[in-house]
C-alpha cells in the first residue's frame, strides 16, 4: 500500500452541509468519515483570495456577512457557504485547528493548503465591471484585488482569469503572500504546510517567468525558515510539500525551480498534478527522481477525467469521466515508482451522509494507492496530455491528428503517413483482456477496422467488437466512430506501449485511443 493524499478544498464542507453540522462534532465528522480509510494525510485548504478563517491579516470571505441582510448582500452572493463559515467564527470554532487534531488522533497527516495565487472570480468580476452578465463568482475576489489593478500579472486582458493573478514580482505581493504563510505557521499545530502553486499557476507578468525563478525560490527559503520557527514551538517537524505541474520544463518555464528547493532542503514533497483535475498517464517519474534526489517524496496526481487535447471549455465533448481512469492513472504512477497518489478535491466531507458521491468516493479511497488492488479492477489507460503549459509553450498533445497526413516530414512521432501512439499501460496485466479503443471525429466516413494493420509492440491486433466492462463509461463526446482491437496479453509490456498503423487517407482525424483492461474478462488471446 503506498500512501495516499486528499484534501479538502475551500467549499465542499461550507457549502452542502447544513447549518446544524457547523459544530465541533460536524466539523470533527470530515476526519473520522475519512479515517475509515488508509488515507496518509489529509490537506485543509485555508484560503481562495480571501482566507477561510477569521484572519488577522487578510479579509475572510464571510467577514461582511450581515444576518440581517437576507440574500440580497455580497457574501450571500458569493455562495459556497459564507453564512457558515460566519457561524463557526461566532461560535468560536476554529474549524482548521480541530480538523489537525482529529487528524493527530487517528495517526492521519495533517496538513494546511495554501493556495498561491486562487484566480476564481477575477474575469467574472472584470465582466461585471464593463456591465456584462456574468457568473456569481465575480463576488469572490478580495477588495484588495479590485483596488489594486496595477499588482495584476497582465491588467490589460481580461480573457480568463489568469490575466488578473497577482504577479509575485512586486514585493507587496509576496509580503502579503507571506504574511498567511507565517500566520498558519504560527497559529497551528499541522504536520505539514502545502504551497499550492496550481492555484492558480501563473505567478508572473507575461515574460517575465525566467526573472521569477530566483524570487519564488527566495520566497520557499523564507517560508522553510517560519516551518523551522514553527516546528520549535510545537516540539516536531513541520514538513513542506509544493503541488507543481506534472513537467519539469513547465515548472521552470513558470518560476518554478523545483530542483533547486529540494536540493536546499526547502521542500520535503512535491506533488505532480494538473491544474482542473484531468488525469495524467504519463508522469515523468524517472525525471524527477533524478532532478529531486532521494529525500524528497514524490507524489502523483491520480483522476477521473481524461482529456486527449486542450481544445474546447469545460462543459464541451473532449471531457469524460470515470473511475476506472483513476485507477489507470495511478496504476501507470505507481508502476514507474511514485510514493503515492494525491486526490485533487476528492474531499472527506463528500464522504458524509447525504452525498450523492458517497458510494463512488469510498471506493476510490479504498482501493488506489493500492497497486495490487487497482489492477485486479477495471481501469483505461488514455492518451492525454499534461494540461498546464506556460505561456507560449507548447501543450504537448498527441491527439487530433489528421487521418490524411498534411505533409510528409521528419518529425520521429509520425513518419509519413503511419500513425504511432504511446500508450502507459502501468504493470502488464497477466489475465483477462485488453482492449484498444481508437476514437475518431465527426468528418470520419465509416472505416473497416479489418482493413486497417494495427500493431501493438509490433505485433497485429485483431479487430473486435465488445469492449470490457468500464467502457460503460463512453469516450468523449467528441468521438464519433470507434474502432476497437483485441491485445494480446503477451504481446504487451509494463509501462510504455506502442500502437501503429496506417490510417486510410481519408477526411476526418483520431481524437482519442485508450487501452481497456478487465483483468477478469474472459477470452483474451495469449
Amino acid at each position: 500500500m503506498s500512501d495516499l493524499y486528499i484534501n479538502e478544498d475551500n467549499q465542499s464542507f461550507y457549502a452542502s452541509r447544513p447549518e446544524s453540522e457547523m459544530t465541533p462534532a460536524g466539523v470533527d465528522a470530515v476526519v473520522d468519515a475519512a479515517a475509515e480509510f488508509p488515507v496518509t494525510g489529509i490537506a485543509f485548504c485555508i484560503n481562495v483570495q480571501r482566507a477561510l478563517f477569521e484572519s488577522a491579516v487578510w479579509e475572510t470571505f464571510y467577514g461582511d456577512y450581515d444576518p440581517s441582510a437576507g440574500p440580497e448582500q455580497p457574501a450571500e452572493w458569493r455562495r459556497h457557504g459564507a453564512r457558515n463559515l460566519w457561524l463557526l467564527a461566532q461560535r468560536g470554532i476554529d474549524h482548521h485547528a480541530r480538523w489537525l487534531a482529529r487528524c493527530r488522533h487517528h495517526g492521519i497527516e495533517g496538513w494546511l493548503s495554501m493556495r498561491m495565487n486562487d484566480c476564481h472570480g477575477l474575469k467574472e468580476f472584470m465582466e461585471a465591471e464593463d456591465g456584462k452578465e456574468t457568473h456569481w463568482t465575480c463576488h469572490w475576489p478580495s477588495t484588495w484585488w479590485r483596488e489594486h489593478p496595477e499588482l495584476r500579472r497582465a491588467p490589460y486582458r481580461q480573457e480568463r482569469s489568469w490575466e488578473g493573478a497577482f504577479d509575485y514580482s512586486h514585493q507587496i505581493v509576496r509580503d502579503h503572500h507571506m504574511n498567511l504563510v507565517r500566520e498558519a505557521l504560527e497559529r497551528w499545530d499541522m504536520f505539514a504546510l502545502e504551497l499550492d502553486w496550481l492555484r492558480w499557476g501563473m505567478m508572473f507578468a507575461p515574460g517575465k517567468e525566467q526573472a521569477g525563478l530566483p524570487i519564488l525560490t527566495e520566497f520557499m527559503r523564507e517560508t522553510k525558515r517560519l516551518a523551522e520557527a514553527s516546528a520549535e514551538r510545537v516540539g516536531h517537524p513541520v514538513k513542506l510539500a509544493v503541488r507543481v505541474p506534472a513537467e519539469p520544463r513547465t515548472c521552470l518555464a513558470l518560476g518554478f525551480d523545483v530542483p533547486r528547493w529540494a536540493e536546499e532542503g526547502l521542500v520535503d514533497m512535491v506533488i505532480l498534478s494538473s491544474f482542473l483535475g484531468a488525469a495524467n498517464f504519463d508522469h515523468p517519474v524517472a525525471i524527477w527522481r533524478r532532478l529531486l534526489g532521494p529525500k524528497v517524496k514524490l507524489i502523483a496526481n491520480a483522476e477521473g477525467v481524461a482529456r486527449a487535447h486542450p481544445g474546447g471549455d469545460l462543459a464541451q465533448a473532449g471531457w469524460v469521466e470515470s473511475a476506472a481512469f483513476t485507477y489507470g492513472a495511478a496504476a501507470a504512477a505507481l508502476q514507474r515508482g511514485v510514493d503515492g497518489i494525491h486526490l485533487f478535491n476528492h474531499c472527506p466531507s463528500k464522504l458524509l451522509p447525504g452525498s450523492e458521491t458517497a458510494d463512488h468516493l469510498r471506493a476510490v479511497y479504498r482501493n488506489v494507492s493500492d497497486l495490487r488492488t487497482i489492477t485486479s479492477r477495471p481501469r483505461r489507460q488514455a492518451v492525454t496530455h499534461p494540461q498546464v503549459s506556460a505561456p507560449g509553450e507548447s501543450p504537448r498533445n498527441p491527439l487530433p491528428l489528421p487521418l490524411t497526413a498534411p505533409n510528409i516530414g521528419v518529425a520521429f512521432g509520425r513518419m509519413e503517413e503511419n500513425i504511432t501512439l504511446r500508450i502507459m499501460l502501468g504493470p502488464k496485466p497477466a489475465t483477462g483482456a485488453v482492449r484498444l479503443q481508437l476514437g475518431f471525429s465527426a468528418d470520419t466516413p465509416p472505416l473497416d477496422p479489418a482493413a486497417m494493420t494495427v500493431r501493438i509492440n509490433r505485433t497485429i491486433c485483431a479487430p473486435c467488437s465488445e469492449p470490457p466492462v468500464p467502457t460503460t463509461d463512453a469516450p468523449p463526446g467528441e468521438v464519433a466512430r470507434v474502432l476497437l482491437y483485441e491485445a494480446p496479453l503477451d504481446a504487451l509490456q509494463d509501462d510504455i506501449n506502442l500502437v501503429e498503423f496506417v490510417p486510410p487517407q481519408v477526411p476526418g482525424a483520431l481524437v482519442w485511443a485508450e487501452f481497456i483492461v478487465d483483468p477478469e474478462a474472459g477470452g483474451a488471446r495469449n
